[in-house]
């Protein structure tokens, strides 16, 4: 179940994103072809910023319904706000993993692993980073935020 709801998060996570250019592009009509200016920094943080959020708490209410539904019982703020940290944490782990690894890759196949398709550095090193993370966010939530009922 937590592979599942890990897929649909990432899903709701990259949907958020791509609705936010969305709307600043085709609904506010802002230019962002220059991905150098303010602007376009502006909108791609608020993506990444929305876009997080709408992820954490989509993982976080589906985790708690679907998939770890042994856990002790906690007040919703306290296991969200848990959750949420958890999820900073791992949020730090992938940004230092994505970029250590894109310097790996980029020192071992500078244009690009090519098998079948060509792979960038970039896609080789997210890929990394998102099978560390999604085993970290399992640990971290299995750990800390839904722990198993004890018997008392």
């Amino acid at each position: 179940m937590y592979l599942i709801f890990g897929v649909l998060t990432t899903v709701v996570g990259i949907g958020t994103y791509t609705l936010v250019f969305a709307l600043a592009e085709h609904i506010l009509r802002l230019d962002l072809s220059d991905k150098t200016s303010a602007l376009y920094l502006g909108v791609y943080a608020a993506a990444q910023i929305i876009h997080w959020i709408a992820a954490v708490l989509f993982a976080f209410f589906t985790n708690k319904k679907w998939v770890f539904t042994d856990a002790q019982p906690e007040p919703l703020w306290r296991q969200l706000t848990v959750f949420a940290s958890a999820r900073l944490v791992t949020l730090g782990l992938d940004v230092v993993i994505t970029y250590l690894c894109v310097l790996g890759f980029a020192a071992i196949w500078p244009d690009g692993l090519t098998v079948i398709l060509t792979f960038s550095p970039e896609f080789m090193a997210k890929v990394v980073a998102s099978v560390v993370v999604i085993i970290a966010n399992y640990v971290l939530s299995k750990l800390f935020v839904f722990r198993k009922k004890t018997n008392a």
